[in-house]
């Protein structure tokens, strides 16, 4: 096997703007850089791209562009290139959404920077083995909808409100790595971390690739600077930092950033440091077309939005008249094509599978898959080729709350999460029974460093000596 990483940094100018919230924002400065971080893996036979892009979403218009392009340059496969993006709500205009547009140039020079990344990739690989492994980050991810005492569903509530009753989903404190090493020295060269939870810890005037800046410099903090990650964000639709059922402050900022992002790092170098590396792996991939329904707004309430933004000019001081505007654009999306087509794609890297899903998937849905799949580590990565808004329960959509509410960010019918859940066991199944024998001797390939003769001697002789001595008698 042979892999590389590469990055590259896809920092806007000053002054685009910075989607993700309601009200509309202009960069003022750089808190710290955003990049396009890529893994390749080839096993000689087949070879397969993953890149983190520190964007709040990617277009399936991008995904389209930079896969032609990494292949152009570097001959990888256009099919075995998954694009995901870590969710920043600090990142540049890469969505069009609520007050925010997307910036054409900006995503032209994403598409290429996520192609550059690739390639760069491709060209460094080397030699190495590979390692799976998890380790539990706890108390930095939490979900954010509550069951209230009316009966009805709320994202975030507030802190410590008496309404609360439960949480309406779980979360995951799962951080799943696949390692790299130096076939001779086992000297890590790099990862691939995954873990589940919303980046809105900074939400300022300043680009920022939120928390996982500071997964990326835990990692290389013990590892060196030149260590390569690929950081893939989890099922984080209903998943984030901040915990309701907590008196402490809300968790916004500088501090709980770097908290989370260490808390999560620590996860990875646990589960880093415990691997045992295999002899010999292989990857391979398996994608699937999906087509969900854009939901239909019923005739009243397309009047009632058509009033209210003839009347009322559109503005974050009147969160109704953003939301009506969007019932009005989804409408019309769903007048030009009524479909949207979901790529759902898996790949296997050893005995883990690394599933993606192009919109902000609710928690439950990834667990559900986990817990079918045959695989010892199976990982959700949202927001993968192409972004379709929240993808819900349907107990949230009974309940209320944000996420469900119509909008360009919310756009699809209350069926589709099932329906990718099945798709997902499907693709896991087939994945699986194309290796199901490789993924079996697994544990039985597993390689360590040689421990020279010299390093046993001292070892040898305490036990030598140990064994001629007499025991005391002991004392009465």
């Amino acid at each position: 096997m042979k892999v590389g990483f590469s990055a590259a940094c896809i920092t806007p100018r000053i002054g685009k703007e910075i989607p993700g919230l309601f009200e509309r924002r202009i960069a003022q400065g750089v808190h710290d850089d955003l990049f396009a971080r890529a893994v390749v893996v080839d096993d000689g036979r087949k070879v397969v791209a993953l890149v983190q892009t520190d964007a709040i979403a990617i277009p399936f218009d991008i995904v389209m562009k930079a896969r032609p392009l990494a292949h152009k340059l570097c001959g990888i496969p256009e099919s075995n290139c998954m694009i995901a993006v870590t969710h920043t709500h600090s990142g540049g205009p890469t969505f069009g959404g609520f007050l925010s547009k997307e910036d054409e140039g900006y995503c032209r020079f994403v598409t290429e920077q996520v192609a550059s990344a690739i390639a760069d990739a491709y060209r460094v690989r080397i030699p190495a083995l590979v390692g799976t492994g998890a380790a539990a980050a706890d108390g930095v991810a939490f979900n954010r909808r509550f069951v209230m005492r009316n009966g009805l569903q709320r994202t975030h509530p507030g802190k410590m409100n008496p309404g609360i009753v439960a949480p309406a989903g779980p979360e995951d404190p799962m951080v799943t790595v696949v390692g790299f090493c130096e076939p001779k020295t086992f000297r890590p060269i790099g990862c691939i971390v995954n873990f589940a939870c919303h980046a809105t810890h900074m939400n300022g005037f300043l680009y920022s690739a939120d928390y996982v800046r500071f997964v990326v410099d835990t990692l290389r903090a013990v590892y060196g600077p030149d260590f390569g990650v690929a950081y893939l964000n989890g099922a984080c639709g209903d998943v984030t930092q901040v915990d309701n059922r907590s008196p402490r402050p809300a968790e916004f900022g500088e501090y709980w950033c770097e908290r989370t992002g260490r808390v999560i790092g620590g996860g990875a170098l646990q589960a880093l440091t415990g691997l045992d590396y295999f002899s010999k792996a292989t990857v391979d991939r398996r994608t699937s077309k999906l087509w969900a329904d854009i939901r239909e707004c019923s005739p009243e309430a397309v009047r009632e939005a058509r009033a209210l933004v003839r009347e009322n000019k559109v503005t974050a001081a009147n969160i109704e008249t953003i939301y009506a505007n969007e019932l009005l654009k989804v409408e019309a999306l769903r007048r030009e094509f009524p479909y949207r087509r979901l790529e759902i794609m898996s790949i296997r890297i050893a005995d883990a599978m690394l599933w993606g899903v192009p919109g902000e998937l609710f928690q439950q849905f990834a667990l559900e898959v986990r817990a079918a799949s045959p695989f010892p580590h199976t990982c959700c990565v949202e927001l993968a080729n192409g972004f379709n808004g929240y993808i819900c329960t349907k107990e949230a959509f009974a309940g209320g709350g944000y996420e469900t509410r119509i909008a360009r960010s919310s756009l699809l019918e209350q069926d589709t999460g099932e329906n990718i859940v099945r798709v997902a066991k499907i693709l896991s199944r087939r994945l699986y029974d194309s290796a199901a024998d490789e993924v079996r001797s697994l544990p039985g390939k597993r390689v360590w460093p040689v421990v020279h003769d010299g390093a046993l001697d001292g070892i040898q002789q305490m036990n030598n000596g140990a064994a001629s001595k007499k025991r005391p008698l002991m004392n009465r």
